[in-house]
This record gives structure tokens, C-alpha cells and sequence, in this order.
């Protein structure tokens, strides 16, 4: 036994000083082991030990065991870190200033650089640049970074906050097998990202596809500067941050400089750079700095019991007693809440969704009682089939570290729904609304293919907006020469989208909010009135949301209009689903005849209600064949019908009531007021137009609600406020038809709105000069070398059983000889068309040119000869500028027909053109021209406020 047991000895202590040394050596130790077990297992054969020879053996092979999954784990820990960790972290908190100008001349000056106490998003200070830059240009504002080599998992990001709307990314990458004759240096190239700042307050500005943009800007240097451009060893030396120019100076601040990604900076260690920059691990929120030593035992439970159904606010800094008083259960932030807002949350029995620890930080402290009002964590968007590893680890560190079994993980895909559902408990789910070309139909059909998507049993929150998104605010913001501004949703628009919600039996609806509601602007009044409404609805909607099951569909008398029956024991609540190819836009006046609708399997002693906010109104109802019929001579659209034989359903609608009418009356009659004061506003702006006149329907419903509230009817009050917002989105798109009549949605760069009523009518008058149109290079589609040439792209994702083609056709071409055309085509063509969860095929032009000052205006030829099958969306026509909101959709045409857009680049945007077919079908486009128009600052009248 002597000498197995001194080898045995020996090797495993030479395996722990290889692993001490280098962890990336830690399977020695396993290779120690199991060789000290061979060595024993064949001297048992001629070995009088025999016996403590096999027991050595079986020792070394057990420790081989238990040794592998912690050897295996020390590689897998640091790729972990490297990807979820920063590695460079700099709060800006320095008494020196850090970023210098790259591209000093007449036209890019720096007015003033300080380090600021008094605005900082991380710290205690950031670092504030003002510089003068003309419109069209941008200030390169630098930060030097310890060399990285680029690799597919670095990201930059930073935290800032501009005055202008265009703010982005970039990064300076060195080419050190490419060398300039002239200086003898390396190569240096400026690469950007693809994103812009919404201007205004601070946002996190990210930049994660450096290693696939880097090989494209290669591309362009070799073609200017000719030569090799060898792109091996290239590294990033420099965050950019371009800073955009116009009227008078561009104020920016900047916080939170991080690099992610990166295994060894330049060979020291993170945090050893010449910025002050500290190490990532020690940087944690205020939850997680209790010592460890102080701990309490974890609590498995979280500080009282959630909301069935909550109803979720992004938050933007807003006091949670605010947002308590407009009827929200928790707030989504986007990062992990510190102490002073868990003891909020707690005092006031909200809830938070938030970014979880890092994996990192979670080794330190465990996810125990300090995150007793998290309800749920939120590992944030799923885009990439990249991100999928990194996910599903981080939510099995979750699972291992959670002292809450029940509490949830959240995932928001883009495109992934299937394979978000494999990973997390809930997944959210949403797309832009307002000022789409998407119709309200289409919205409802894509929500329940999302719903079939996922995995069986994964409950589902939907996303809602609550102000137009991104890339209409950036360019309503560039228009106005101001930071990015918002067009607020109307209640309207929240019940639309809420109650198409409600086909996907929603655990959850989460309102997307960009901006502060504790402003004092008409738009955040508007828009926090109108949250409280649809609060409010829900709530009275929240027994069935609860726990009921959708069941059936109640037919109505009208082809448009069907009805979503919701089932709780002997309550049936009908929800009804306006299916008019118009339904973005309020319809005229109410069909004045009945509307009916026939509910089967529902027993004749059941009692039916009109429901409203604010009051409730019995409704005749009588047995016919197939089932139960309801008539209704007028149906709102937030209104909901209630057919019950149990009396206590009605008994809590009534108490709902009677402690929320007074307040829901309320706020529909402000709504009403707010929009009223816009209208006239607006209408002032344009000449030849009567604004009391026009106004004055609006005037006698508001009228009429002084008396209506006056003797406390506030179920007339609602009534009277709601004829009158109707009443207003009437004259809207009236006026709207002689003040813009070429600019409808998806052709307008802005939604429709009284606060965008001056710009469209300004956009209207501009786009009659310009530039006659020029050829997109290759958008003629005759020649596919020079298609190649010019840069156009096709990507290709087909799922199983689906086929895709790009082609040049000669078929029919609406100009010369050919025309782009794309199919997608299932391999079972007599069955069911396939699930798609995104477009399988589409086609992106090169960049497109801008001019400052100037409009830029896309035009072409469609033709798609059958509506395509299997996605909400057909062929889709959208820029970069605009984004996927202000798309063109053309779901069925014939014959060829023109499209149209107009568009408003903001300093620095990339404007790029891409077509896109999602579902089974065939579409051809056909001679893209691009146009420019003149658009002088002062020949835009803003809207007033």
C-alpha cells in the first residue's frame, strides 16, 4: 500500500500547485487522479496489497469526480464574467477631464469641459462638454481605452445625456498589419454604431456589434485609401462619442464609461488604466452592500403577496406614490433597485421588475429578503441567437442562488419568442402601435401567433406604449431643432391596444414610458390622464383577467365588430374586438342602429350589463337560436358587457364603482379639456381655418358636463367627455386630409397628432420643391453585378419547412427589363401555412446619402399579386430613419403601384432601406428613386404646447 499511497500523495499534491498557479490548468488534477488510479488498479495484479491498492484506486477516481465539474466550471466562470461583468468601469468622477476632441476645425469647437457635481447618473459628478458644431457635422469627443483585440463578445457603452436628439456611438479601431506609407503608423479606423440618442435626459448609448461592423469599414478604407487592410490583431483603442451639431451649442454630459467583453485589457488588469477608471467587481448597487458578515438568513418569500395581474410602469425617476395614484402595482426599472427604493416599494405595497445581479455578484450575496419587493427579474431583450448562452446561465445562476422559488425570470424577445420561453418563466411581448400602418386586426393576429409560439403553459405580459417610439420622436425632434420630443397616446389608443391584449390571456400588461409622467408638459398631463383611465378599466376587467378562461366568441350584427368572451363560473365578460381595416383611426359617428350580440351556451335567467368606468347601464336580453342575444343601442369603445346569473359578480362591479366613478369622470373630463386647448392651439397655426367654429360641437359636450357634474351624474359627465374626444379626433383627420393629404401614415415621418398638426402641414407645403429624383444605386434591379457592387444585402432565415428566394424576375417588371422579386414558399403547400416567428427574407440597400438641411424622400414601385400567409405582417417597407413604426405594409396589390416615404435624418443617422416579406407569398419592387428636399428651420411651424 506504501508506494501507491506516495504516488498518490505526490500527484495530487503537484495537481494543487498547478491549479493554484493557473486556474486555466485546474484539469490536472483530474489527469493527476485518474492516472494515480491506473497505476493502482495494475498493481493490484501483482501486488500483495491488493486490497489497499483497489481502495486507492477507487479513492483517485472518486476525487477525479468531484474535482472535474469545478475544474470544468473555472474556464466557464471567466467567459461569464467577461460577458456580463464590465471590465472597465469609470464613473466620470474624476476631478480631471478625460474625453478630448478628435476633429478640432472651424466648424467643431469646444466652448467649455468640467467635471459637474449637480447632474450625474452614476457617482458623484459627470463630466459636461459644450461645443459648437455646424448642422450636418459632429463633434468626435474621445475616451482612450487600454488596447482590447476586438472580438465578437465586445461592447461599448456609455451613459449621456444631449441637448439634441443624434447623439451615438463609435469606436477607434487600429489596424496593426495595415499600415499608412505616408506616416508609417498603423491604420486607424472610425467605426460607428447604428443607434442613435433620443436627446434630452440621460440613456445608456451601447455599442455591440464592433466585430461584425468592423470588417464592412475595412471594406470602404481599402476601397478609399487602396492597399491591403489586413484586419488581423485589429484592436479598439478609443470609445468615440459623436456629439451632433446645429443652431447655437450642443451641451453634453457624460457618465459611466464601460467595456464589456473582454478577458485581458492590454494585458492589465481591469481597473489599472490612466482614467480612473475602478475595477467592475466592487462597483454594486446600494441592496448589495451589506456586509456579508451582517447578513440576515435568506427570507423565502416575498414582502407580501403580488398582483394576479400587475399593472407595470417603466419607471423614469418618478416618485412610486405618483404612480400608486394612477393605478400602477410596480415599476420596471433597469437596473437592481437600491435601499431606499425597496423600503418605498415596501411601504407603499409596490412591486419591482429589474435587471437580477450579475452571476458575479451573486457569489458574493445571495438573492435573499434585501429583494423582498422584486417580483420578478428581468434579463432583458433576446435578439441575438447569440444571447441564448448567456441567458439561459444567468437564469440557471438565478435558479441556484434565488431564495424565492416562485419568484419569476423574464425575457423580452425580438423575433426568439419560441426559444425565450425555453429559458424563462414569463416573456413579454409587444411591438410599436402608435403612428403605425400596423391596423389593430393585424396587432391582434400577431399577438396570438406570439401566443402559439411559445413554450404550452408560459404566461405572457404584454408591452404598451404610451407615446410614439424612438425613430418618430427623434425626427419630430430634429424638426423642432430641440430634444427628442413625444406624441402621447390617448385613451383611445390604450383601450385598442389593451383590449387586443386580451385574446392572449395577458398575466400582465407593461407600459412602455420613455419619459417622466411627473412632468409638467400637456403631453405627460395627457398621457398620465389617460394611464389612469386604462387603470382603471383594467382593474374593473381584473376578476376575469384573474382567472377566467377565454371560451368562445359572441357574433355581433356587425361584420367589424365581434366580441371576446372571458369566463369566470357563471360571469361571462365580453370584451369587444373592433376588426376594421380602419381601426387605428376613431371611426365617425356611431353607427346609430342596435348592435347585437349572440352569446351561446349562456342560460336565459342571466342578467345583462353595459359597463363603463363610470357607471353601468341594464341591457335587454332574450333567447334565440344559437344562444343568448344582448342589444346595445350604443357601444363606447372602453366599454365592456357583462352577462351574469350570479349576483355577486354585480355586487363587486358595483362597489367598483361607486369608489372609482368620481375620480374616472374626472380624469376623462380633464382628458377632454387637455386635448381641447391642443386642438385650438393647433388650429390657430393653420390660415383659412375657423377654430371656434370648428370647435364648436367640442364645446357644447363640455358645456354640458358642467351640469352633469354638478348634480354628480358621472356616468353622463364620462359620456359627454368621451363624445367630445371622439368629436376632436373627427375634426383631426378632417383637417387633416386638406392640411396634409399626402402624407397618410407610413408615407409621414410623424403620427398624427394635434402637437404634430403644424409640422405635417409644413411638410406638406416643402416637399412641393426639391431635387428631381435620382436612381438608388441599383434600385433599378436590371443588373445584378452592380446590385452586388452597390452594396445591397439579402438575409435569409427561413424556419423548418420553409423555403426563401431572392431574385432578379423578368416577370412583368413595372420598369425595364427586371424587377427584385421575393418568395417565400412552405414544403407542405396543402397544409396549415407555418408559424413564423419573423420575416424569413428580406433585402437592405447600401446606405443612402443625407444632406443637412435637407428632407429626404424614398419613392418605388410594389406589386404583391396575393395577400402573403403566416405572419401579421406582409411585405413591409421600412428605412433605418423612420424604423420598423412608421412602415410601409401592402398587403395585397395587383397590379403596380407607387409607395412613398418622407423622412427627416437626423446629424450622423445611417439611412438604410429594407423589404421584407413575412409570410407565404411572392412580392416584386421595382424602381427606387431617392429625392432631396430643401427644409429651412424657420419654414417649420411648431405646434404649440
Amino acid at each position: 500500500m506504501l508506494p501507491c499511497r506516495n504516488m498518490l500523495v505526490r500527484r495530487l499534491t503537484a495537481a494543487r500547485r498547478s491549479w493554484e498557479s493557473d486556474a486555466a490548468s485546474a484539469s490536472g488534477v483530474v489527469i493527476s487522479c485518474l492516472a494515480t488510479a491506473i497505476v493502482c488498479m495494475e498493481t493490484t495484479k501483482r501486488s500483495c496489497c491488493a486490497r489497499d491498492c483497489r481502495l486507492c484506486a477507487w479513492f483517485s477516481i472518486a476525487f477525479a469526480i468531484l474535482a472535474w465539474p469545478i475544474c470544468g466550471a473555472a474556464p466557464a466562470q471567466s467567459i461569464e464574467a467577461a460577458q456580463s461583468s464590465p471590465v472597465l468601469l469609470d464613473n466620470m468622477d474624476d476631478a480631471t477631464p478625460t474625453l478630448k476632441l478628435l476633429n478640432p476645425s472651424a466648424d467643431v469647437r469646444v466652448i467649455g469641459q468640467a467635471i459637474e457635481a449637480g447632474r450625474s447618473r452614476f457617482g458623484s459628478a459627470s463630466e459636461r462638454v459644450v461645443v459648437s458644431v455646424a448642422p450636418g457635422s459632429s463633434a468626435q469627443l474621445a475616451y482612450d481605452l487600454p488596447a482590447a483585440i476586438v472580438l465578437g463578445e465586445t461592447r461599448l457603452a456609455a451613459w449621456v445625456a444631449c441637448s439634441r436628439p443624434g447623439a451615438q456611438l463609435a469606436a477607434t479601431v487600429v489596424l496593426p498589419r495595415a499600415i499608412d506609407p505616408e506616416t508609417g503608423e498603423a491604420r486607424r479606423l472610425l467605426i460607428r454604431s447604428n443607434k442613435n440618442g433620443r436627446g434630452g435626459d440621460w440613456e445608456q448609448l451601447d455599442f455591440r456589434e464592433l466585430a461584425k461592423e468592423l470588417p464592412a469599414q475595412a471594406r470602404v478604407a481599402r476601397a478609399h485609401f487602396g492597399g491591403a487592410m489586413d484586419e488581423r490583431g485589429a484592436y479598439v483603442s478609443q470609445l468615440v462619442i459623436l456629439a451632433p451639431g446645429g443652431p447655437g451649442n450642443t451641451d453634453l454630459w457624460v457618465d459611466q464609461v464601460a467595456m464589456y467583453g473582454v478577458l485581458n485589457v492590454g494585458g492589465n488588469a481591469p481597473g489599472s488604466t490612466p482614467n480612473g477608471v475602478v475595477s467592475a467587481s466592487p462597483v454594486m448597487p446600494a441592496a448589495f452592500e451589506t456586509a456579508v458578515a451582517n447578513a440576515t438568513p435568506a427570507v423565502a418569500a416575498l414582502s407580501g403577496k403580488p398582483p394576479t395581474v400587475p399593472r407595470i410602469i417603466q419607471w423614469q425617476g418618478e416618485p412610486l406614490e405618483f404612480l400608486q395614484k394612477l393605478g400602477f402595482d410596480a415599476v420596471w426599472m433597469g437596473r437592481p433597485p437600491i435601499d431606499s427604493e425597496i423600503a418605498a416599494a415596501q411601504r407603499l405595497g409596490m412591486f419591482i421588475v429589474c435587471e437580477p445581479p450579475t452571476p458575479e455578484q451573486m457569489r458574493t450575496l445571495p438573492l435573499d429578503g434585501r429583494f423582498s419587493q422584486v417580483m420578478a427579474w428581468d434579463l432583458g431583450t433576446l435578439t441575438q441567437p447569440g444571447d441564448l448562452e448567456l441567458c439561459h446561465r444567468w437564469s440557471q445562476a438565478i435558479e441556484y442562488f434565488e431564495s424565492v422559488p416562485s419568484r419569476p425570470v423574464l425575457l423580452r424577445p425580438t423575433g426568439m419568442t419560441r426559444e425565450a420561453s425555453r429559458i424563462a418563466d414569463l416573456v413579454m411581448i409587444g411591438r410599436p402601435t402608435l403612428g403605425s400602418t400596423i391596423s389593430w386586426p393585424a396587432y391582434g393576429a400577431w399577438l396570438g401567433q406570439q401566443r402559439r409560439l411559445v413554450r404550452g403553459g408560459t404566461p405572457l405580459w404584454v408591452n404598451v406604449e404610451t407615446h410614439c417610439g424612438s425613430h418618430f420622436a427623434s425626427q419630430l425632434g430634429a424638426l423642432r431643432g430641440s430634444s427628442a420630443a413625444i406624441v402621447p397616446a390617448t385613451f383611445h389608443d390604450l383601450t385598442m391596444a389593451t383590449a387586443a391584449a386580451f385574446s392572449v390571456s395577458p398575466r400582465g400588461f407593461c407600459f412602455q414610458s420613455q419619459a417622466s409622467l411627473a412632468g409638467g408638459e400637456p403631453e405627460n398631463q395627457i398621457r398620465g390622464l389617460a394611464l389612469e383611465l386604462t387603470n382603471l378599466r383594467l382593474g374593473l376587467a381584473e376578476p376575469w383577467l384573474a382567472g377566467g378562461k377565454s371560451a368562445t366568441v359572441a357574433h355581433s350584427s356587425r361584420g367589424d365588430l365581434s366580441g371576446l368572451v372571458v369566463k369566470v363560473e357563471r360571469s361571462h365578460l365580453i370584451v369587444p374586438m373592433r376588426w376594421s381595416d380602419q381601426a387605428l383611426a376613431p371611426g365617425g359617428k356611431t353607427n346609430p342602429q342596435p348592435i347585437s350580440f349572440k352569446l351561446p351556451g349562456v342560460p336565459e335567467s342571466s342578467d345583462a350589463y353595459l359597463l363603463s368606468i363610470a357607471g353601468s347601464q341594464r341591457l335587454p336580453a332574450k333567447r334565440v337560436t344559437g344562444g343568448l342575444q344582448i342589444t346595445v343601442d350604443h357601444l363606447p369603445d372602453d366599454a365592456f358587457l357583462l352577462v351574469t346569473e350570479d349576483g355577486y359578480a354585480y355586487s363587486h362591479i358595483e362597489r367598483y364603482l361607486r369608489q372609482h366613478a368620481p375620480r374616472a369622470a374626472q380624469a376623462r373630463v380633464d382628458l377632454a379639456a387637455l386635448r381641447r386647448q391642443q386642438a385650438a392651439q393647433a388650429l390657430g397655426m393653420l390660415s383659412g381655418i375657423e377654430a371656434r367654429a370648428e370647435l364648436a360641437p367640442v364645446d357644447a359636450q363640455m358645456t354640458a358636463i358642467v351640469e352633469t357634474m354638478r348634480r354628480r351624474d358621472y356616468a353622463a359627465a364620462f359620456a359627454c367627455a368621451a363624445e367630445a374626444e371622439r368629436l376632436l379626433d373627427e375634426i383631426l383627420h378632417r383637417i387633416a386630409t386638406t392640411a396634409a393629404p399626402s402624407l397618410p401614415p407610413g408615407s409621414a415621418p410623424l403620427p398624427l397628432d394635434w402637437t404634430t398638426l403644424a409640422e405635417l402641414h409644413a411638410l406638406e407645403t416643402a416637399v412641393q420643391v426639391g431635387s428631381p429624383p435620382q436612381a438608388v444605386p441599383g434600385g433599378d434591379f436590371e443588373d445584378l453585378n452592380e446590385l452586388l457592387q452597390s452594396g445591397w444585402q439579402r438575409i435569409e432565415q427561413p424556419p423548418a419547412g420553409v423555403k426563401t428566394a431572392v431574385r432578379l424576375s423578368p416577370e412583368a417588371p413595372g420598369q425595364g427589363s427586371y424587377c427584385l422579386e421575393l418568395q417565400v414558399q412552405s414544403e407542405n403547400p396543402g397544409g396549415t401555412p407555418p408559424a413564423l416567428p419573423a420575416a424569413p427574407v428580406w433585402v437592405t440597400s447600401p446606405p443612402l446619402q443625407t444632406m443637412p438641411g435637407h428632407l429626404v424622400e424614398i419613392s418605388g414601385l410594389v406589386r404583391v399579386a396575393e395577400a402573403p400567409l403566416g405572419l401579421a405582417d406582409p411585405l413591409v417597407i421600412f428605412d433605418s430613419v423612420g424604423g420598423e413604426e412608421g412602415a410601409i405594409r401592402v398587403e395585397s396589390s395587383p397590379a403596380w403601384r407607387p409607395f412613398r416615404m418622407l423622412r427627416v435624418p437626423t446629424p450622423g443617422a445611417e439611412m438604410r432601406l429594407t423589404i421584407a416579406l413575412g409570410g407565404v407569398g411572392r412580392a416584386q419592387v421595382d424602381a427606387i428613386t431617392v429625392r432631396y428636399i430643401p427644409l429651412r428651420a424657420a419654414t417649420v411651424a411648431q405646434t404649440p404646447r
